[in-house]
């Protein structure tokens, strides 16, 4: 198991097929009988307390499971009170509201409406990448924290202790049909997710192969993978790609593709 922490009463966990079959349960019946996914989904929180401190108190309050490749099982695991998830969310929007009207205010654009040329087109960039921000959540409100699980990870595993710095974790590709989409992705990453990375474009495809051994742990990788795939992109292992890509595609960025497109944003 993979565990990694969204909130203090939020956790994902990343287990496989074989994983579930060891714990009793069987990865089909899951689906269907409500009872055995109650047992497995309280086995999964005791094992997390293990490892991730986090508040269990209220009881699991929602969950989502998500098929993943690999016979793999991505399990989202919240213990929040409906109603205190949605004040939680209507917080965050007052913070970004907040933010908006602090960094985009009728003065700023009525100065830009009066410029012209050069000047007019630069202007119109930067209260366009303060727009992309705070509607990203990087919003510069007193008090502001981040509960996303993009940048910074909190994971453990049942065979890895807290502390140790190693993946194991092989290559993969990342591949997006929207460049825009790509770069919000990097955007978000904080720079111990800067991983060696190299871009290609492929016909209308934009391709990124990733390093993952400086990775803390495997955990980071997986969260990596998720959170891309949550911003459009399609991840999968490394077969033929570099090569195929070599001779077919066009090299964008080589080595430091995460770190460059960071800063496009």
């Amino acid at each position: 198991m993979f565990f990694w922490k969204i909130d203090d009463e939020t956790i994902r966990c990343l287990i496989h097929k074989q994983e579930i079959d060891n714990m009793g349960f069987d990865l089909q019946a899951l689906s269907t009988d409500s009872k055995q996914m109650e047992e497995f989904l309280n086995a999964i929180v005791k094992s997390s307390q293990n490892y991730i401190d986090w508040h269990t108190e209220n009881g699991i309050q929602n969950y989502i499971a998500r098929s993943l490749p690999a016979d793999q099982l991505l399990v989202t695991i919240s213990c929040t009170f409906p109603d205190v998830a949605i004040d939680r969310d209507l917080d965050q929007i007052k913070k970004m509201t907040s933010a908006l009207n602090q960094k985009i205010t009728d003065e700023r654009l009525a100065e830009v409406y009066a410029l012209s040329g050069e000047e007019k087109e630069k202007a119109f960039e930067e209260i366009s990448r303060d727009l992309q921000e705070v509607c990203m959540g990087k919003v510069d409100v007193d008090e502001q924290e981040t509960t996303t699980g993009s940048g910074d990870y909190a994971a453990v595993t049942d065979k890895q202790e807290e502390g140790q710095h190693k993946s194991d974790f092989p290559p993969r590709k990342v591949v997006f049909g929207d460049f825009s989409r790509l770069v919000q992705f990097c955007s978000l990453l904080g720079e111990k997710a800067h991983l060696y990375s190299t871009l290609y474009k492929a016909g209308e495809e934009y391709v990124m192969l990733v390093d993952f051994s400086q990775c803390e742990s495997d955990a980071q990788a997986v969260a990596f993978m998720i959170t891309a795939e949550e911003y459009g992109g399609k991840t999968g292992e490394l077969r033929y790609e570099e090569a195929y890509l070599e001779e077919h595609g066009s090299r964008m960025i080589d080595g430091n593709a995460i770190e460059v497109l960071s800063e496009m944003s």
